[in-house]
């Protein structure tokens, strides 16, 4: 696509609006850095209201003839951080490196963070799911690279897999997430417990080699984290859930050795960073 710097970044800015319905865009602005205590120029910035909070979006619409390299990530990271962005999201024309991809990849941060091509602009579609049972639900976003699928599967209420995966890619792959929630109201258990009773389904047809629980704190939450090895399962199975008023949210990730330690970092992420609501439900009129 022929374009100048400045016919780019209007065309981003024209494609996010378009993503982010109901939000706030603003292009060309300037936020004050809370670290940097200077103004900080923003190509363009999201706000929107989530659960009585306001979450930031920051996107920079890198217009290089190159690709993205691992020094834009820690430049674009650093200055999300400093003015307080939730998430971030780089466009570029021509892509990144692998070194790129890397750094945001592992980047240990609390910020969602993303690269997206010009190409793969249209396709995008804000990060953003809402599974829920009876009253409870959550706001839930997908980490780096992934997606989240909201089509319920096998009794659980969204997934999550790697950008470019479809469901039946990621299950051959055995890479994915699956999520759900389970009702304290109804069953009054505690969140290692709902762990616990997993691993002993488990063990009702597998060979459980070994199973580990511990708690971690993380993004102001306590969490708990289990890892069982499996005898000729898919993987080695992952969880981790958070306790909430009336509820239990959890993800158990599947994934290969060779990428345990990222992927655990997303489920860990993604668990919590999601937000509790209430669902409330119209009556149907007679």
């Amino acid at each position: 696509m022929d374009m100048d710097w400045k016919e780019y970044e209007k065309y981003v800015f024209t494609n996010i609006k378009e993503c982010f319905i109901d939000s706030e865009c603003i292009f060309n602005s300037k936020l004050l850095g809370k670290y940097s205590k200077g103004a900080r120029q923003c190509d363009i910035i999201v706000k929107r209201i989530i659960n009585e909070t306001e979450f930031i979006t920051l996107i920079d619409a890198k217009y290089y003839s190159k690709k993205i390299d691992v020094k834009s990530v820690e430049e674009f990271i650093s200055m999300a951080n400093d003015i307080g962005a939730n998430e971030g999201i780089l466009v570029t024309q021509h892509g990144y490196s692998k070194l790129a991809y890397e750094r945001a990849e592992n980047d240990p941060s609390q910020i969602l963070l993303d690269i997206l091509s010009l190409e793969k602009l249209k396709e995008f579609q804000g990060y953003l799911a809402i599974p829920y049972v009876d009253e409870f639900g959550v706001l839930l976003t997908p980490a780096f690279g992934w997606v989240i699928d909201s089509t319920s599967r096998f009794g659980n209420l969204a997934f999550s897999y790697r950008k470019g995966f479809d469901f039946d890619k990621a299950w051959r792959e055995k890479e994915f997430i699956y999520f759900n929630i389970w009702n304290t109201k109804v069953d009054n258990i505690s969140k290692v417990k709902l762990l616990e009773n997993q691993t002993e389904m488990l063990k009702d047809n597998y060979e459980v080699i070994e199973s580990k629980i511990e708690i971690l704190e993380f993004n102001g939450k306590e969490l708990a984290i289990r890892k069982t090895l499996i005898t000729d399962y898919l993987s080695p199975e992952y969880a981790c859930a958070v306790e909430y008023d009336g509820f239990i949210f959890y993800g158990i990730l599947l994934s290969e050795n060779n990428r345990e330690t990222v992927n655990l970092g997303k489920l860990i992420h993604m668990i919590s960073r999601a937000s509790p609501i209430d669902i409330k439900y119209k009556e149907a009129n007679n």
